[in-house]
Protein backbone atom coordinates (compact mmCIF):
# COMPACT_ATOMS: atom_id res chain seq x y z
CA UNK A 1 0.00 0.00 0.00
CA UNK A 2 1.42 3.44 -0.67
CA UNK A 3 2.03 5.83 1.63
CA UNK A 4 -0.47 8.41 0.42
CA UNK A 5 -3.26 5.98 0.13
CA UNK A 6 -2.47 4.61 3.67
CA UNK A 7 -2.48 8.07 4.60
CA UNK A 8 -5.66 8.60 2.84
CA UNK A 9 -7.49 5.81 4.58
CA UNK A 10 -6.50 7.21 8.11
CA UNK A 11 -7.80 10.00 7.56
CA UNK A 12 -10.64 9.00 6.28
CA UNK A 13 -11.28 6.88 9.14
CA UNK A 14 -11.00 9.71 12.06
CA UNK A 15 -12.86 11.45 10.32
CA UNK A 16 -15.82 9.15 10.15
CA UNK A 17 -14.94 8.67 13.97
CA UNK A 18 -15.65 12.33 14.17
CA UNK A 19 -19.20 12.24 12.70
CA UNK A 20 -20.27 9.10 14.12
CA UNK A 21 -19.10 11.39 17.46
CA UNK A 22 -21.81 14.18 16.67
CA UNK A 23 -19.78 16.61 15.41
CA UNK A 24 -17.73 17.69 11.94
CA UNK A 25 -14.27 18.50 13.20
CA UNK A 26 -12.11 21.23 10.67
CA UNK A 27 -8.55 21.27 12.24
CA UNK A 28 -6.68 23.86 10.09
CA UNK A 29 -3.18 23.23 8.96
CA UNK A 30 -0.48 26.38 9.24
CA UNK A 31 1.02 27.69 5.89
CA UNK A 32 4.87 27.53 5.32
CA UNK A 33 6.29 30.80 6.57
CA UNK A 34 8.63 32.97 9.01
CA UNK A 35 5.75 31.56 11.47
CA UNK A 36 2.59 29.42 11.23
CA UNK A 37 -0.53 29.08 12.78
CA UNK A 38 -2.94 25.93 12.88
CA UNK A 39 -6.00 25.48 14.92
CA UNK A 40 -8.12 22.18 16.08
CA UNK A 41 -11.40 22.08 17.80
CA UNK A 42 -11.66 20.65 20.63
CA UNK A 43 -14.97 18.95 21.88
CA UNK A 44 -16.12 17.03 25.35
CA UNK A 45 -18.82 14.94 25.55
CA UNK A 46 -20.67 14.75 29.50
CA UNK A 47 -22.91 12.06 30.33
CA UNK A 48 -26.02 12.31 32.24
CA UNK A 49 -24.60 12.49 36.28
CA UNK A 50 -26.65 11.53 39.74
CA UNK A 51 -25.26 10.93 42.86
CA UNK A 52 -27.15 10.44 46.03
CA UNK A 53 -24.81 11.03 49.26
CA UNK A 54 -24.95 11.96 52.85
CA UNK A 55 -27.27 9.16 54.04
CA UNK A 56 -27.40 8.23 57.63
CA UNK A 57 -28.36 4.90 58.99
CA UNK A 58 -31.45 5.13 61.06
CA UNK A 59 -31.27 3.29 64.51
CA UNK A 60 -34.31 2.82 66.29
CA UNK A 61 -35.65 1.25 69.88
CA UNK A 62 -39.11 0.20 70.89
CA UNK A 63 -40.04 -0.04 74.62
CA UNK A 64 -43.67 -0.37 74.30
CA UNK A 65 -44.42 2.76 75.84
CA UNK A 66 -46.50 5.70 73.52
CA UNK A 67 -49.69 4.99 71.78
CA UNK A 68 -48.30 6.02 68.09
CA UNK A 69 -45.89 4.22 65.53
CA UNK A 70 -42.72 4.39 65.44
CA UNK A 71 -40.84 6.01 62.81
CA UNK A 72 -36.98 7.59 62.03
CA UNK A 73 -35.63 8.97 58.94
CA UNK A 74 -32.20 10.35 56.83
CA UNK A 75 -31.76 13.41 55.01
CA UNK A 76 -30.01 12.85 52.03
CA UNK A 77 -28.42 15.36 49.16
CA UNK A 78 -29.51 14.25 45.04
CA UNK A 79 -27.00 15.57 43.05
CA UNK A 80 -27.62 16.14 39.29
CA UNK A 81 -25.05 17.61 36.46
CA UNK A 82 -28.15 19.21 35.05
CA UNK A 83 -31.26 21.14 36.22
CA UNK A 84 -34.19 18.56 36.02
CA UNK A 85 -36.51 16.44 37.77
CA UNK A 86 -35.21 12.82 38.74
CA UNK A 87 -37.07 9.33 39.72
CA UNK A 88 -36.62 7.48 42.85
CA UNK A 89 -36.93 3.49 43.34
CA UNK A 90 -36.69 2.07 46.71
CA UNK A 91 -35.97 -1.77 47.20
CA UNK A 92 -35.51 -3.63 50.89
CA UNK A 93 -33.53 -6.79 51.17
CA UNK A 94 -36.47 -8.87 52.43
CA UNK A 95 -38.31 -11.79 50.16
CA UNK A 96 -38.91 -10.04 46.25
CA UNK A 97 -37.30 -7.09 47.61
CA UNK A 98 -39.85 -6.60 50.54
CA UNK A 99 -39.37 -3.45 53.20
CA UNK A 100 -38.86 -5.84 56.53
CA UNK A 101 -36.44 -6.13 59.31
CA UNK A 102 -35.56 -9.65 60.29
CA UNK A 103 -33.72 -11.40 63.38
CA UNK A 104 -32.34 -14.45 63.15
CA UNK A 105 -32.30 -15.99 66.50
CA UNK A 106 -33.47 -17.20 69.25
CA UNK A 107 -36.30 -17.73 66.38
CA UNK A 108 -36.19 -15.90 63.06
CA UNK A 109 -38.87 -13.19 63.05
CA UNK A 110 -39.10 -10.53 60.33
CA UNK A 111 -41.61 -6.97 60.58
CA UNK A 112 -42.40 -4.96 57.76
CA UNK A 113 -41.95 -1.34 57.62
CA UNK A 114 -43.21 1.40 55.12
CA UNK A 115 -41.13 3.94 53.05
CA UNK A 116 -41.72 7.81 52.19
CA UNK A 117 -39.33 9.74 50.54
CA UNK A 118 -39.94 13.59 50.24
CA UNK A 119 -37.83 15.67 47.51
CA UNK A 120 -36.95 18.30 50.28
CA UNK A 121 -35.76 17.49 53.71
CA UNK A 122 -38.32 18.36 55.51
CA UNK A 123 -40.79 15.30 55.19
CA UNK A 124 -43.89 17.85 54.44
CA UNK A 125 -44.16 16.64 51.19
CA UNK A 126 -43.63 12.83 51.84
CA UNK A 127 -45.22 10.55 49.24
CA UNK A 128 -45.33 6.69 50.43
CA UNK A 129 -43.09 4.16 47.72
CA UNK A 130 -43.62 0.82 46.51
CA UNK A 131 -40.96 -1.80 46.59
CA UNK A 132 -38.97 -1.68 42.93
CA UNK A 133 -41.54 1.02 41.77
CA UNK A 134 -40.34 5.00 40.74
CA UNK A 135 -41.44 7.61 42.21
CA UNK A 136 -41.24 10.00 39.66
CA UNK A 137 -41.21 13.98 39.30
CA UNK A 138 -38.84 14.60 41.82
CA UNK A 139 -36.88 17.93 41.80
CA UNK A 140 -34.54 20.09 43.48
CA UNK A 141 -31.15 18.42 42.65
CA UNK A 142 -27.71 20.22 43.61
CA UNK A 143 -25.73 21.15 40.59
CA UNK A 144 -22.69 22.08 42.40
CA UNK A 145 -21.15 19.13 43.66
CA UNK A 146 -21.56 16.03 43.40
CA UNK A 147 -20.75 14.81 47.04
CA UNK A 148 -23.32 18.01 48.17
CA UNK A 149 -19.78 19.59 49.85
CA UNK A 150 -21.03 23.41 49.25
CA UNK A 151 -24.05 25.15 49.04
CA UNK A 152 -25.49 26.30 52.71
CA UNK A 153 -25.58 25.35 55.97
CA UNK A 154 -25.73 21.27 56.62
CA UNK A 155 -28.56 19.27 56.92
CA UNK A 156 -29.85 17.81 60.14
CA UNK A 157 -28.35 14.28 59.44
CA UNK A 158 -26.57 14.98 56.02
CA UNK A 159 -23.69 16.34 57.45
CA UNK A 160 -21.69 19.63 54.99
CA UNK A 161 -23.71 21.05 52.38
CA UNK A 162 -27.27 21.14 51.73
CA UNK A 163 -29.89 18.02 52.42
CA UNK A 164 -32.43 18.71 49.90
CA UNK A 165 -34.20 14.95 50.19
CA UNK A 166 -35.60 13.02 53.09
CA UNK A 167 -36.46 9.21 53.05
CA UNK A 168 -39.07 7.81 56.61
CA UNK A 169 -39.25 4.51 57.55
CA UNK A 170 -41.86 3.65 59.45
CA UNK A 171 -42.96 0.56 61.87
CA UNK A 172 -46.57 0.12 63.11
CA UNK A 173 -47.17 0.03 66.70
CA UNK A 174 -48.84 -3.36 66.62
CA UNK A 175 -46.36 -4.91 64.58
CA UNK A 176 -43.74 -3.67 66.72
CA UNK A 177 -45.82 -5.51 69.67
CA UNK A 178 -46.25 -8.40 68.30
CA UNK A 179 -42.74 -9.34 67.68
CA UNK A 180 -40.05 -10.92 69.88
CA UNK A 181 -37.92 -9.16 71.23
CA UNK A 182 -34.19 -8.89 70.15
CA UNK A 183 -32.30 -6.63 67.56
CA UNK A 184 -33.35 -6.54 63.96
CA UNK A 185 -31.86 -5.63 60.95
CA UNK A 186 -32.43 -5.09 57.34
CA UNK A 187 -31.06 -3.01 54.55
CA UNK A 188 -33.16 -0.10 52.30
CA UNK A 189 -31.67 0.12 48.56
CA UNK A 190 -32.66 4.27 46.98
CA UNK A 191 -32.04 4.28 43.37
CA UNK A 192 -31.77 7.97 41.57
CA UNK A 193 -32.59 8.65 37.70
CA UNK A 194 -32.62 11.34 35.76
CA UNK A 195 -35.90 11.15 33.93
Amino acid sequence: MKTGFKRLVQTSTVIASMLAAGGVMSATDGSLGATSTGDLDIQVDIEPRMQIARLSDILLSFDGSGTGDVAGFSTACVYRNELGTYEVTASGDGTGSAFTVTNAAPVPSTIAYTVEWDDTSTGAGSTGVTSGTALTGQSGVNTGTDECTVGGVAGAAAGPGVANARVTVTFARADLLAAPSGTYNGVLTLLVSPE
